[in-house]
């Protein structure tokens, strides 16, 4: 990017003042399912922030029912799951917000901005004709775009890197009101930086980024839901390739066997995507290839080389889910355990891939081997659920929230697997429709403290059932008792608790909140509940006093 050093403070600022005068703009952003056998996406929270004069002002947000399950693909990434919207208004209903802060305002020129505008405006558009709304006409601006134009460039063109590059923190990443706020920082830090290079004139920048595309043409760039984790493999040595050819005979020997370790500390050296697939095909016994992936998986744990430990215990994790031959479950647990009070103190202080040096899961935008140990442990532990799940975590008597769970707890396994054990148990009783013995569980194991976030969820899942403004208050601040711990986790089960806390903080809104509109910034207007001459209405006391 370029300042020109001949424009002092106050030119910039006129300068910037110009840029902004009689421009409005409404950053938007929306998270969405995929329906069943194809189509539009739908959307299932949207959201918007104005800018204008160069600072962000009005907000709004909500969650809506798309009328379709919501796909699996969808909820990993932004944590909104099926119960999250049942109860939650449709498009028609619930963004009427949107479609007024959409309406052009006299004297103002109404541009709407999004980090890839026409994936969201495509399934804005389709959301638009299905409520039975036209689409109001703006010219579109594309902050992905922008960027380059102006000479600022990220190690990627997706949106948290493009606040990285700027500076910005992004919260909330995945949340329809979360991502609308950083796009709006965004292209707040973007126009200054058009200011300071001496640009006056919106119109040709508009033109030069956006050409003629408006609200009603511009395209879509993207077909399925965005994920800004993914980020590129690495290249790998032709020689290490050809290496994978090679596979791990039963009958290898030493020489064999050393030869293999030293292609699998290459593979975790380069954050090898192929290591799972060396480690799967290798014939020699199962207890064999665990003892040299665990003898690599040390020695990256000791050197804190994360992104390698990540990449190695992958594989691991894929040759504990093989069950030797003729095992009984009880042998499986104990071995799983003992597994887990041997790993757990090595695993828990890596915490996991950063955004830089990630491995091969983490590069698919899929959560880090690190944060998910524990459920494969956990799947161990608790064995077939059909046979098991009931031993596991008791439900009724004075043997109700006791089992297996208590004493492999009184002993000293890891809290984090057993508490993922207890969830497990619950999804079985779920599946096979004992929802009672789900909610059951659940209500139980909240009370044994379990904390596993899934648990936290369906528990308050349940507490607002009566619908009160109380208990909406009581969950907010249950989930965030629960969220304080998750530090950044990259587990799905805190992405779908942060988005029902979302989903509680809005819910406790509308009781206390109706709109009749929105105001010029794009805030939403309350009814007003009395006459504006006559705010505050008085009553008779119902008794009269002598």
């Amino acid at each position: 990017m370029t300042d020109y050093p001949d424009l002092t403070p106050s030119e910039v600022a006129a300068t910037c003042d110009a840029l902004w005068a009689g421009i409005r703009l409404v950053v938007i952003d929306t998270e969405t399912t995929s329906q069943p056998g194809g189509g539009p996406l739908r959307a299932v929270q949207v959201a918007y922030r104005i800018c204008r004069a160069g600072a962000a002002r009005g907000r709004w947000s909500d969650y809506l029912n798309p009328g379709v399950p919501i796909d699996k693909v969808s909820q990993r990434i932004h944590g909104i799951t099926d119960e999250h919207v049942t109860t939650q208004p449709d498009f028609a209903t619930g963004a009427s917000p949107l479609l007024a802060a959409l309406q052009p305002l006299d004297g103002e020129r109404t541009v709407v901005v999004a980090h890839n505008v026409g994936f969201d405006l495509a399934v804005l558009r389709h959301e638009f004709e299905l409520a039975g709304w036209e689409m109001p006409e703006a010219s579109t601006l594309d902050t992905m775009k922008l960027a380059p134009h102006l000479g600022v460039s990220g190690p990627s063109p997706k949106l948290p890197a493009l606040c990285d590059a700027l500076s910005i923190t992004h919260h909330d990443a995945h949340d329809a009101q979360g991502d609308a706020d950083a796009c709006a920082d965004v292209v707040i830090a973007l126009l200054d930086i058009a200011a300071r290079q001496g640009r006056r004139d919106f119109d040709t920048l508009l033109e030069d980024v956006s050409g003629a595309a408006t609200t009603r043409t511009v395209r879509a760039s993207m077909r399925t839901p965005r994920n800004d984790n993914a980020s590129p493999a690495p290249a790998l040595p032709a020689d290490h390739l050809e290496s994978h050819t090679r596979i791990l005979t039963r009958r290898a020997g030493i020489r064999m066997l050393d030869a293999w370790t030293g292609a699998v500390a290459e593979c975790a050296r380069l954050r090898c995507a192929h290591l799972r697939s060396r480690a799967a095909i290798a014939e020699a016994d199962s207890d064999v290839v665990l003892e040299r992936l665990h003898h690599v998986l040390i020695e990256r744990a000791h050197v804190c080389d994360i992104a390698a430990a990540a990449t190695v215990l992958s594989a691991v994790l894929d040759r504990l889910g093989v069950p030797t031959p003729g095992s009984r479950n009880v042998k499986a647990r104990n071995d799983a355990v003992r597994w887990t009070r041997h790993w757990a103190p090595i695993l828990n202080p890596l915490g996991r891939c950063n955004s830089v040096d990630q491995c091969p899961t983490c590069r698919e935008g899929m959560p880090c081997p690190l944060d998910t140990w524990r459920d494969n442990l956990a799947a161990l532990v608790v064995g077939d659920p059909n046979n098991y799940a009931q031993g596991y975590f008791e439900m009724v008597g004075k043997e109700a929230g006791t089992g297996v769970y208590t004493t492999l707890t009184d002993r000293g396994l890891d809290r984090q697997v057993a508490d993922a054990g207890i969830w497990l148990c619950a999804q079985h009783w779920r599946s096979i429709g004992q929802g009672s013995r789900a909610e059951s569980v659940v209500q139980l194991a909240w009370k044994a403290g379990c904390r596993h976030p899934d648990v936290a969820d369906a528990y308050v899942g349940a507490m607002i059932a009566p619908g009160t403004l109380g208990d909406y208050t009581t969950a907010i601040k249950l989930c965030d008792s629960v969220l304080s711990g998750a530090g950044d986790s990259t587990h799905d089960a805190w992405v779908r608790l942060r988005s029902r806390r979302a989903q509680l903080a809005g819910r406790a809104h509308r009781l206390t909140v109706r709109y009749q509109g929105v105001d010029d910034d794009g805030n939403p207007i309350p009814v007003r509940r009395h006459h504006p001459e006559n705010p505050h209405r008085t009553r008779l006391p119902r008794f009269a006093r002598n």
